[in-house]
């Protein structure tokens, strides 16, 4: 039977004794028998207070080690029995009400346990759910020792002490076995495994304490980890699988998936749709489709609430495929909610058995993980549709480039075949009038030469802005004597006030017909503006072509202009638009006072 009501513990002595006192004063008288007999008793108790006395410090060296939780079980398992002349020791620390026995100390045995023992089961949960000591030294006749505990342990008597801290909190037991000279634990090794307890209890509390806050440490790095995920990633399907990762990671789970809301079926209801799964560090891929009510993500769109199992093979939730191939015990869903509370996808997190159960804890810190999500897939959908709009808008503004070089290649046309035929036409039917005058009708004669002339000034007139809407070399000829033709009747019409200087690098073969209608709008624009705004002297137009890119510089020496000033007209915004069409980059450097620098690269 167990031990349960001890004498009080004896008072220890701390005279010491030498040889010279116990022959007596002077070794005059010897010593009686009963003298001896005390004399000998008190040094078998000094030799073991000394003995204690260096177990208890050699523990508090342990303790002041600093060592984290696992390491200092297996030292103070290590100790104790030392101290306790003990065949074998056990260390359980205490996790929501569970013990885990993390270290045991004896000779050829696994010093690594993997044995968890509730509050209230076998004599370490007894002894922590009663916060006291307990010692039994015939463990056949014992209620509180399972059998197959004591078979597997091979244990005689027993003797387990909590571990508590300063507020009496069960931090952990001390479990141990079978006194190594085949006596009983009596009150002195009570005594000493309590003193031991106490010394350690201080060891553990700064251990839990330093793994509590490299635990917060490392959660911070992770949240910070995933906040830079989501808001680097615009994609939303990868920025559910980041989500899944830091949350498996943060509490431990071994697998997890996430999905998104989409319509799915004949008549276009939402589902959830998941394309892998997360496990043992890497995706694995594993298309799924949930409706309404279909397993964990069809229930998640339909309650918009949490679910946590941590009996997941027996739910009705339960995917049997996913069971099949991976160890899954425990699961916890959270639904990925906007701020109208519209459900726009899904995570799970699984765990084994072995692993340490979900809370509602762990539920509301992934809700707020899983509202930090809603956010950046709400923003990585507006972004989307902007860039949708943005395509839509360079689209267009690409085909009404194409339709206004068109319709001005065609109105060019028209001015210069049509109109222009119409002109001389008009000029002949004049000469033939004048030839029909008489000579005594100067006045008249005088008129239709006048108006001969205006005709005349007319159709050049009408060349030059057919010309100017399209001109034929563009089309006939290419660019670079296109080029040539524009920058000689600039050079013309501005005459000494400003110098061009044009250097062409033409290519074997000409270029397309859209890049070389944008190069000579983007110089047609360039020397525009230039003469309007710029005031200055000189102007140096380059083209070069290779078999990739085609690169355009134009530079001045003008007054140049603040590019953030907010508006700088409509030129400069036509000339991006069709580069952009063509995937090129156009680059715009001015400063006032030193000109400006315009440089376009368009892939070949």
């Amino acid at each position: 039977m167990p031990d349960t009501q001890l004498a009080p513990f004896a008072k220890s002595r701390s005279v010491i004794f030498t040889d010279d006192l116990a022959a007596g004063p002077n070794h005059a008288t010897p010593p009686t028998p009963s003298l001896q007999d005390e004399i000998k008793q008190l040094r078998q108790e000094n030799h073991r207070l000394a003995r204690e006395m260096e177990y208890v410090r050699a523990t508090a060296q342990v303790v002041a080690n600093e060592l984290d939780t696992a390491a200092l079980s297996k030292a103070l398992a290590r100790q104790v029995a030392l101290a306790l002349n003990a065949e074998r020791v056990l260390i359980g620390v205490n996790h929501d009400e569970v013990l885990h026995m993390l270290a045991q100390y004896c000779h050829g045995c696994n010093p690594n346990l993997d044995l968890q023992i509730k509050f209230g089961a076998n004599i370490a949960g007894w002894v922590a759910q009663r916060r006291q000591a307990y010692v039994c030294n015939d463990v056949s006749t014992d209620v509180h020792i399972d059998p197959p505990y004591a078979q597997q342990m091979n244990c005689r008597n027993v003797l387990c002490v909590p571990i508590l801290n300063h507020q009496g909190h069960v931090l952990g037991v001390i479990e141990i076995h079978n006194r190594r000279n085949g006596g009983f634990f009596n009150q002195d090794d009570i005594r000493a495994a309590k003193t031991l307890a106490i010394q350690s209890s201080i060891g553990f509390e700064r251990a839990q304490l330093y793994t509590r806050m490299t635990e917060w440490a490392q959660s911070l790095e992770m949240l910070l980890a995933f906040n830079a995920a989501i808001n680097e990633q615009l994609d939303p399907s990868l920025l559910i699988r980041r989500l899944v990762e830091h949350a498996a990671r943060f509490l431990k789970a071994e697998g997890g998936m996430a999905g998104l809301a989409v319509p799915i079926g004949p008549n276009s209801e939402l589902g959830m749709v998941s394309d892998a799964y997360w496990h043992a560090g890497k995706w694995h891929t594993r298309p799924q489709r949930w409706q309404k009510n279909q397993g964990l993500p069809g229930f998640m769109l339909e309650s918009e609430f949490p679910f946590i199992t941590n009996n997941y093979p027996n739910e009705k939730w339960a995917d049997a495929a996913l069971l099949k191939e991976f160890d899954i015990q425990r699961a916890l869903c959270v639904p990925i909610k906007d701020s109208h509370d519209r459900v726009l996808g899904f995570f799970k997190l699984h765990k084994n058995a072995n692993s340490q159960p979900f809370t509602w804890q762990d539920a509301a810190f992934l809700e707020s993980l899983a509202n930090t999500t809603a956010v950046a897939i709400q923003n990585a959908q507006l972004m989307r549709a902007l860039e949708i709009k943005n395509e839509q808008i360079q689209n267009l503004s690409a085909n009404h480039v194409m339709r206004l070089e068109d319709e001005r290649r065609h109105i060019s046309r028209e001015l210069h075949d049509e109109a222009g035929q119409v002109l001389i036409g008009i000029k002949l039917g004049l000469q033939a009038m004048a030839q029909q005058i008489p000579p005594e009708q100067a006045e008249m004669r005088k008129e239709l030469d006048t108006l001969r002339k205006q005709v005349n000034l007319s159709t050049a007139q009408l060349k030059e802005l057919a010309r100017r809407l399209r001109p034929p070399t563009l089309d006939e000829l290419g660019l670079f004597v296109a080029l040539k033709q524009l920058v000689s009747d600039y050079q013309d019409k501005m005459g000494n006030d400003l110098l061009v200087y044009l250097e062409l690098n033409a290519p074997e073969q000409r270029l397309s017909q859209p890049m070389e209608t944008a190069l000579y709008r983007i110089v047609q624009e360039g020397l525009t503006n230039c003469a309007k705004y710029a005031q200055a002297q000189h102007i140096w137009v380059t083209v070069n072509a290779d078999a990739q890119h085609v690169t355009l510089s134009i530079s001045d020496d003008g007054k140049g202009f603040d590019l953030h000033a907010p508006h700088h007209g409509l030129g400069l915004l036509g000339m991006r638009e069709r580069v952009e069409i063509l995937d090129g980059q156009l680059v715009i450097d001015s400063r006032i006072g030193e000109g400006t620098h315009i440089e376009v690269t368009m892939p070949r």
